[in-house]
């Protein structure tokens, strides 16, 4: 038995660490991706890259009239190939007729309409580029690790990148979005997915050694509830995962996957429930395993958890909240969850 209770408390410790991770990982993977501003820039061939110099180009068919939406058409101007290679200031430029008169071309429309040769000037400002990373604080970590921002701007602009915010967010105090919109997108999908699976491997672990060191301690053959509540949260926690982010054309289904969620909570709670139950009941007789203090805490806990989610679930039917009230909710209500992982890791006592 003494076995069994060492490895639960690191299963408890980790079931803790793993899912908050996940929680709180895609968060700020998210919000880093967001305000990643840094671009390849395209290589204009100035002699030299400072204000006051500039380069002309002559513009016609033959060159799709230096289409401004794709620079990569026109064969004199390439991009530069890393991040570190971009220009230091702003590049402006302008349209001339060919005896150098201004011209007005505003948008690409305008340029294909526009059936006569002109040419395009870049000119170098003498305003900082803010999108060439030699110009922020990050310059020193580009030099040391390229490779970390050359891969995340590769992923930023990957066609299949689609973030759940445009700017930076904490939904735990603001509730700007929910959890499924941020975890269930490319590429925090990639993240969280793998973690949460993780976390549910954990998950059947920790129930299944509650059951065997209870079975060993009372000398039952018998399945407990707590055991049975918290395998079953865990399978829902599973489906949960695994169809997040799936799009169905029945209404059915759609609402199917809803519940998932909710039964994974509504197991969980039970198993918990259960489980401080089975404790209190044997805690005198194992005070050698357990911190009585930790014990108390616990079902003080998990009495509080299951309070207030009767008490949410009362709210949400009576009244319509908003969704950011329910964002914050939804957010803080997953993460506080997580100390009942925690509570059992410092619960049980380190044994030699």
């Amino acid at each position: 038995m003494e076995n069994n209770i060492r490895i639960l408390r690191i299963i408890a410790l980790l079931l803790f660490i793993t899912p908050a991770l996940g929680l709180v990982g895609s968060l700020l993977i998210n919000n880093y991706l967001v305000s990643f501003n840094f671009n390849t820039d395209f290589n204009y061939n100035f002699e030299e890259n400072r204000p006051g110099n500039s380069v002309s180009y002559i513009c016609n068919k033959e060159n799709n009239y230096c289409s401004e939406i794709d620079l990569s058409k026109f064969k004199e101007i390439e991009k530069f190939k890393t991040l570190g290679e971009c220009n230091i200031y702003e590049i402006s430029h302008k349209y001339y007729y060919k005896n150098g008169k201004n011209l007005n071309l505003v948008s690409y429309e305008n340029i294909k309409s526009f059936d006569k040769e002109f040419s395009i000037k870049y000119e170098v400002t003498n305003r900082l580029a803010a999108s060439c990373i030699l110009n922020s604080k990050s310059k020193t970590y580009y030099d040391l690790f390229p490779i970390f921002y050359e891969t995340i701007y590769k992923i930023k602009t990957n066609k299949k990148t689609n973030l759940g915010t445009t700017d930076k967010v904490n939904p735990f105090i603001y509730g700007e979005t929910s959890i499924s919109n941020i975890v269930k997108r490319y590429p925090i999908n990639y993240f969280f997915k793998p973690v949460l699976y993780i976390s549910i491997l954990f998950m059947i672990s920790y129930w299944i050694f509650y059951n065997r060191i209870f079975k060993d301690f009372i000398k039952s053959s018998e399945n407990f509830y707590f055991f049975k509540f918290g395998i079953l949260s865990a399978i829902f926690l599973l489906l949960h995962v695994f169809f997040l982010g799936w799009t169905f054309e029945s209404e059915f289904f759609t609402r199917l996957r809803r519940t998932f969620i909710v039964f994974f909570i509504l197991f969980e709670v039970l198993a918990q429930a259960f489980l401080i139950k089975k404790i209190f009941s044997v805690k005198d007789k194992m005070e050698d395993y357990l911190y009585s203090l930790v014990v108390y805490l616990k079902f003080l806990f998990v009495a509080t958890i299951c309070l207030t989610t009767v008490l949410i679930l009362i709210i949400l039917m009576i009244f319509d909240l908003s969704a950011k009230v329910d964002y914050i909710l939804e957010w803080n209500y997953f993460l506080v969850l997580l100390f009942f992982y925690f509570l059992s890791f410092l619960m049980w006592k380190k044994l030699n």
